[in-house]
């Protein structure tokens, strides 16, 4: 398993920007830096100097934590309590508030990620928008473009991803449930050292599947149905996120109609994407085909994203995106046609564009089950 830390972008971002410093507050951020395993609402302060190096500061009931896993690494870590004490901790006696007014009050204006989401983002209310200059963008320009280890672990990701699909599409058999499904996937991909699942493991049957987002219920597989699996995991630091359909008994011809339609759709879309095209282009390929069979105002989600340190991340495959494609970006692919309240077919890929075009990462995977 492999995780790597990208500390020289964090000192390369300072040249870049011309400022002293810089201050990290989002977990996923922090991670992506760091190369560590944080947790998704935790309070963290990562502050980056020219003259000083790296501090990150965290809750002292993480201090521990943090500190083992950067043994070895030019890091100090503090631990943020005003009242506990504990052994050897570094300890800051001070609001979250203060630290960050103190960087402020020595350093002058200084970097945030403030456009990504954190629990601590709340302590930048009340500095003064002149001291702060929003580094988001160039944090977003850096994780979007994988390196080649980071690819390698979305593929290992994927191919235990698939192999638990797998596991799933053996145990279909009538009047299983939803619910029974998706802890099939997740005790699968435990088995195979998976710590963290990208999302919770949606398996929906019908009419669950007519909704974009939902969760698995206690609803069972009848004797014509179509199963939707929608599935990923956290494997090495990074994410899949694979979604399938399977075919149980027999289906209407209009059902069949709408599967061929998505994967048209989802060709069209992967053979449009090159370097230096638009994010807004691979989406509208899609959307073409699927308004072509009539169906435009049944896609009514964007067709892609980003995949990395989470599953949910830049660039943003949907209409409006200026964002223009570059090697080692990494995206889902996944039209959709929903019928509310009756059926939903959608099929994703997991995609990395190349200097000539696009390699399908998840081309392995079965695409639709009969």
């Amino acid at each position: 398993m492999c995780r790597r830390d990208n500390i020289n972008k964090l000192l390369e971002l300072l040249e870049k920007t011309g400022l002293n410093s810089i201050i990290i507050l989002s977990p996923e951020n922090i991670e992506y830096f760091l190369g560590i395993e944080t947790i998704a609402d935790a309070w963290l302060m990562l502050h980056v100097n020219r003259e000083t190096g790296l501090e990150l500061y965290v809750p002292l009931l993480d201090y521990y934590r943090y500190r083992d896993q950067l043994e070895g690494k030019d890091i100090e870590v503090y631990g943020v309590s005003k009242k506990l004490e504990a052994g050897d901790a570094r300890i800051v006696r001070k609001e979250w508030s203060e630290i960050l007014k103190n960087i402020i009050g020595r350093w002058g204006k200084i970097g945030v990620d403030s456009s990504h989401a954190s629990p601590a983002s709340i302590i930048l209310k009340n500095i003064p928008r002149e001291k702060i200059v929003d580094v988001s963008k160039h944090i977003d320009g850096y994780r979007m473009v994988k390196e080649d280890w980071e690819i390698d672990s979305i593929v290992n990701a994927i191919e235990i991803t698939g192999r638990g699909i797998y596991k799933v599409i053996e145990s279909l058999t009538h009047n299983i449930t939803e619910l029974e499904l998706a802890g099939i996937f997740e005790y699968s991909v435990r088995k195979e050292g998976v710590r963290e699942y990208a999302f919770s493991p949606l398996i929906l049957f019908k009419p669950g599947n007519s909704y974009p987002h939902n969760l698995p219920s206690t609803t069972q597989l009848s004797d014509s149905d179509l199963v939707l699996v929608d599935v990923g995991v956290k494997y090495g630091g990074r994410c899949s996120d694979i979604t399938r359909m399977a075919i149980w008994g027999s289906i209407s011809e209009e059902e069949k109609r709408v599967i061929e339609v998505v994967e048209e759709a989802l060709g069209e879309a992967i053979d449009t994407i090159q370097p230096g095209v638009k994010a807004s282009d691979v989406d509208r390929a899609a959307r073409k085909v699927i308004e072509r069979a009539g169906l435009g105002e049944k896609f009514i989600h964007g067709l892609g994203h980003g995949l990395g340190v989470v599953v949910h991340e830049a660039p943003a495959i949907r209409a409006g995106s200026d964002v223009e494609l570059k090697p080692g970006m990494v995206f889902t692919v996944e039209p959709g046609v929903y019928v509310a309240g009756k059926y939903g077919v959608r099929i994703e890929e997991n995609v990395v564009v190349t200097k000539s075009g696009s390699r399908i990462l998840s081309r392995d995977i079965d695409r639709v089950f009969t």
